[in-house]
Formats: C-alpha cells, structure tokens, sequence
C-alpha cells in the first residue's frame, strides 16, 4: 500500500468554516495549533477578511499563525507581508463607476495599511465593520486610493450579491477576477489572484506539495483553495456546488468540524492537544 505524504500545511476559510454561526472561534483551536507548530506544520488562516481584522480575532499567540487574506491578494505573517496581488491604479476607475452605478451596491477599496469607503449607510457600515478592522471614510476612493498599494475591490450588497452585483459586475472579467465571496459580498482581484494562487506560493515557499496540505472551506470563494490541496474538505454546511468539488466533507461549523477533522487526521485527541 501507498504511504500517504505528511501533512505539512493546514489552510481553513473563517466565517462558515472555523468560525460558528455565532462568529467565534471552536474551543481548543489554539492548543491544537501549538501541536501542529511543533511538528513542523504551518497552519494558514485563508480569508476576506482584512489583516488587520484577522489579527484580531488572534489575540493569543497570532505568531504561530499565517494570514493569507482579502481572498487570497495578500499574505502577511506579523508586520512582513509575504506576498501581494497589487491592483494597477488604471484599472480601478472603470470598475468603481459601475459599482456606483449599481443602487444596492457600496465599494470599499482595500489597500495594505487601511481600507477606504465612501457610504455612511448603517447596515453597510455594521458589515463591513465584522471584517475589516482599519476602515477609513474618505470622499472618493479613487482619489484616496492615488499612490496606494491596493490589493482589492469589495462590493457589499444590500440585497442578494449573486443576483445583483455579481452578474453586473462579470463583464470585467477576463481583465479582473470577479468572484462572489458571500450571500452579500463580490470580490475583484487581479485575474490570477485568488486563495489557491496564494497557497501555491506558500507551497513553493515551504518546498511541498498538494499532497501535504489539507483545506477547509463553505463558499465559492474557497474552490481554488481546496482544488489545490489534496486533502479537501467541504463544511457539512457548505454552498452545494464546493461540496462536489471536495475529496471530504467535514461536520459544520456548528459543530467543531474543523478541529474534529484535524484531530482524527493527525492522530490527536483532545486531551493530547489541551496538554500541548
């Protein structure tokens, strides 16, 4: 019989994935994390969400993690980023005039030290506030964006982003990658730029291969992330569509899916990672 390759690499999604329906981390995350350093496997944190938001929700030990975040444009472990898809400043201003143009649509564009937005709108402001941490009002974010390192173009809908602002906004493509990252949420990246472009980086930074990765995901945004470890896990509460992508299906975020998996993967039980 074949031997399987070591795990070398553990990349998970946050919200629907590690996070519960309630936006909090799964008990025992951080001691299984620790186990995991100490046998020499990165674990990634693969996200939307701004860095800054992600530092956040880490306030024990961030050190021991990697931040591949907004989707995949950047990846940043403490203050040295590793790695950044950046937007060339010409190919903002056609987009963001038919995100203005859009009624339901608010834009936030998204650069290395801060996150710029041009809407007061409560509810827009509430959720863009649950993931991004440095957010700054300005007039106009193209003019704010001048000299600026901008990775990312958000588009948060007020209504339904897979019917609204995702088909409107797929006409950029093969110029932009258009990709819709939640219920109420579309991503413009840099066509080659997406969560599985940054874990092959972070492959060929640690000289392995799919085969000693595992992922975990629940949205469209996270195909290319799991299409590019071997071992692929689609939560029990995922988008249909990722679930057949998967090679596994892990139990729902509700339900500590995550940690779960891991554990029975690497041989672990809680009592060894609580010790850890």
């Amino acid at each position: 019989m074949k031997q399987l390759s070591p795990l070398k690499l553990v990349a998970t999604d946050m919200d629907g994935t590690l996070l519960d329906s309630q936006r909090r981390l799964p008990p025992g995350l951080m001691p299984l994390v620790r186990e995991l350093r100490q046998r020499n496997v990165r674990f990634v944190i693969a996200s939307g969400r701004q860095y800054y938001n992600l530092l956040k929700q880490f306030p024990e030990s961030p050190e021991l993690l990697t931040f591949l975040c907004e989707n995949g444009a950047m990846i940043r472990e403490g203050d040295q980023v590793l790695y950044l898809s950046e937007l060339p400043y010409r190919q903002l201003a056609e987009p963001v005039a038919a995100i203005r143009a859009l009624p339901t649509a608010r834009i936030i564009l998204c650069g290395v030290d801060t996150a710029y937005y041009e809407n007061d709108e409560p509810e827009f402001l509430r959720n863009a506030g649950y993931y991004y941490e440095r957010l700054t009002r300005v007039p106009d974010v193209l003019k704010a964006a001048e000299g600026k390192r901008i990775c990312k173009i958000a588009v948060y809908d007020l209504a339904d982003a897979e019917e609204n602002s995702y088909p409107a906004l797929k006409k950029f493509r093969p110029d932009l990658k258009v990709t819709l990252s939640g219920a109420h949420w579309v991503d413009l990246l840099k066509p080659e730029t997406d969560k599985g472009s940054a874990i092959r980086f972070l492959q060929q930074l640690d000289g392995i291969g799919p085969e000693n990765c595992i992922a975990f995901g629940d949205y469209l945004n996270d195909r290319e992330l799991l299409a590019n470890c071997f071992h692929s896990y689609a939560m029990a509460n995922a988008h249909p569509l990722l679930k057949q992508l998967c090679r596994g299906e892990a139990p729902s975020n509700d339900d500590n899916g995550v940690i779960r998996v891991l554990r029975r993967q690497f041989g672990l039980s809680e009592e060894e990672t609580l010790r850890s």
